[in-house]
């Protein structure tokens, strides 16, 4: 095996990302990467900011080698099951030995044993995490409470980082299938603006500033400026009209009555992100809040993923693109998988059962996607959609 794996969302890829890419070649020792990343939605609860196949040219132009595609309802259910889902995913390829995640902190073994912490949940952890939710605290900070309760002096900043937690859910994963696969962690040591606040500087003037474009590579740039010029950079707000259909009209059970909060709401306030701060609360976080938005648009349930749960988990490796000199890795992971390597339409057409269910909601979630700007194609247009070979 000589190919570590990451795993991705590039909403947009910027000069950070570049660095985790030659950090993860560095550590890892290893010759290819392989990237697991988000498709046309994102783990926030966001479309993402330019399209899947746009999102992988700006993999294979910086330095992935192969990109597959972690399916939509894996995506969009938690930072839990979306670690699981992507850290199945590396090991179904049969190809994959080492995982690299970025963190703020770059305290690999901290992270590490509060993944070991989270995958066992000792009694002292439930303990402490009930202590901290009787007393009102949001789930997020009883949680690292509870670490800290089990672990000791760990510092606040590691709890309350995204990439830091989404390393602990990475290793969490490790724990709980038993893959042996070797964790890294980079950290960003240079400076520049985040993926968020690229997202937001476009979004807000349909164009790339200055500063922002000094953050991505020049391939990338000219990727975003294709996107921008073609008006195909969704946001959250371009969905209002079919979230709001369907919160009236859809069977949906958000669990502790959310959907009701949610319609009660809505009747105040025209706009989803002016509904998302009015339903947010302590206990509601404004990323599980926007999650749960997009469920709803995309009809995705919390029974989809435990069905999925149950019978293993994602159920294909959908190759995204890849590099030619890397065509010899996909070669061999094509012969080495424990799941069906989805590289054309054909391939596709013999999936059942639970495999052709998730990428049917795939297809779908694709359609959708593209319904905010206008785009063309129709349900299964996907079908026909060729990988992107570099």
């Amino acid at each position: 095996m000589n190919a570590a794996g990451i795993i991705v969302e590039f909403n947009p890829l910027h000069k950070g990302h570049i660095e985790h890419l030659q950090e993860t070649k560095r550590l890892t020792q290893r010759e290819y990467i392989i990237a697991i990343m988000s498709g046309n939605f994102v783990q926030r609860g966001e479309p993402a900011i330019c399209d899947k196949w746009r999102r992988t040219q700006m993999a294979l132009h910086s330095g992935v080698d192969i990109v597959i595609e972690l399916p939509v309802p894996y995506v969009v259910s938690g930072a839990d099951y979306f670690a699981r889902g992507a850290v199945n995913l590396l090991a179904a390829t049969g190809v994959v030995d080492k995982l690299c995640f970025g963190s703020e902190s770059g305290e690999l073994e901290l992270i590490k044993e509060c993944g070991q912490v989270l995958a066992h949940e000792p009694d002292s952890y439930k303990t402490a995490l009930r202590n901290g939710l009787d007393k009102g605290l949001s789930f997020a900070a009883a949680r690292g409470a509870a670490l800290d309760a089990v672990i000791g002096n760990v510092p606040e900043g590691l709890l309350s980082k995204p990439n830091n937690g989404l390393g602990m859910e990475y290793c969490k994963a490790l724990w709980q299938t038993g893959w042996p696969m070797e964790a890294y962690t980079s950290y960003r040591k240079t400076g520049g603006p985040s993926a968020t606040a690229i997202r937001k500087d476009i979004w807000k003037s349909k164009s790339i500033s200055k500063e922002m474009a000094m953050s991505m590579p020049n391939p990338v740039l000219e990727i975003m400026h294709e996107a921008i010029e073609a008006k195909e950079i969704p946001q959250l707000e371009d969905f209002n009209k079919i979230f709001r259909y369907l919160l009236y009209t859809g069977d949906i059970n958000l669990g502790e009555g959310l959907e009701n909060r949610f319609r009660h709401f809505a009747k105040e306030h025209c706009g989803i992100i002016a509904l998302l701060d009015a339903v947010k609360t302590k206990r509601y976080t404004y990323t599980r809040l926007q999650r749960a938005v997009i469920s709803i648009i995309l009809g995705i349930k919390h029974e989809d993923i435990l069905s999925y749960e149950s019978t293993g988990g994602p159920a294909y490796i959908r190759v995204l693109g890849f590099k030619r000199s890397a065509a010899v890795l996909l070669g061999e992971i094509t012969r080495r998988a424990s799941l069906p390597v989805l590289t054309s339409g054909s391939a596709m057409d013999q999936l059942h059962g639970s495999a052709a269910s998730m990428l049917s909601m795939e297809f779908k979630a694709g359609d959708i996607y593209r319904l905010a700007y206008g785009g063309q194609g129709g349900y299964r247009s996907e079908r026909g959609m060729p990988m992107i070979v570099l």
